[in-house]
């Protein structure tokens, strides 16, 4: 069961969250997207899919190849006392400098800011996890 709590009009709890989207399967240059939300990963996720804003449907509006390629959508927590945003960035940054920013990309372009101690430590974390996830992805289910 999952409870969603909704709180004077609007949902809490959401939690703050980064999340990648990679090719599935690739392992060079897998990463299409970066995004951050407080919204739960599966509900931006369709939003990405089926918005019809392109500010909201930024994957459907952006990415020509959606409709066509396999994608897995990678979703990490960001611990409360850090800015999503500043997350994000540093991913974003990250992934650049490992090279793993497909040549499709559509994501805010990677900055050169220096990232914060503790913002590197969660960075880290979810890059080497990505890098990781494109060596041993589950394979699809047989039908």
């Amino acid at each position: 069961m999952t409870v969603l709590r909704v709180r004077g009009g609007a949902l809490a709890d959401g939690g703050s969250w980064v999340y990648v989207w990679v090719k599935a399967g690739a392992q060079q240059e897998p990463v299409i997207y970066v995004g951050a939300t407080g919204l739960p990963p599966a509900v931006r996720t369709w939003l990405h899919l089926n918005g019809g804003d392109p500010e909201v449907g930024r994957l459907v509006a952006r990415y020509g190849e959606l409709a066509r390629e396999d994608l897995d959508v990678l979703a990490f927590t960001v611990p409360g006392h850090l800015a999503r945003r500043l997350v994000k960035a540093a991913v974003v940054q990250r992934l650049h400098r490992q090279g793993l920013l497909a040549e499709q990309y559509v994501g805010d372009p990677p900055d050169s800011q220096p990232i914060p101690e503790d913002v590197a430590e969660v960075t880290e974390r979810i890059v080497a996890t990505v890098i990781g996830y494109g060596r041993t992805a589950p394979e699809e289910p047989t039908r």
